[in-house]
């Protein structure tokens, strides 16, 4: 919910990956990687974060960043509303498994 909240009242700009690091698995089967992106905000003003994620970009290459104009120093890779939708949806989802496990199969068993 709070990437929504932030989503609604963020600004979009260009922003530039300006370095990339890979992490894999101990399998070696995936990973994920961090990105550090460049952006620049109307007032000329130039900032840098990091954000980690499932896709890969190479250094140099044109990301769309979001960002608060009240505090330009907080962004973060555009995202659509369904993809925060869904990442909700499914830790809803995970929380209510977990407490039918406890509730239904965890209890009984410990009595």
């Amino acid at each position: 919910m709070h990437r929504l909240r932030f989503r609604r009242s963020a600004v979009p700009t260009r922003g530039v990956v300006i370095g990339s690091r890979e992490e894999r698995t101990h399998d070696g089967s995936g990973g994920s990687f961090e990105l550090e992106i460049r952006y620049r905000v109307p007032d000329g003003r130039e900032f840098t974060f990091k954000e980690g994620g499932q896709s890969r970009h190479h250094d140099g290459a044109v990301v769309r960043v979001l960002y608060d104009p009240s505090r330009p120093e907080n962004a973060h890779l555009e995202f659509t509303a369904a993809r925060a939708w869904v990442e909700s949806a499914v830790l809803l989802v995970l929380g209510a498994v977990v407490t039918w496990l406890v509730i239904f199969v965890w209890q009984p068993w410990s009595q």
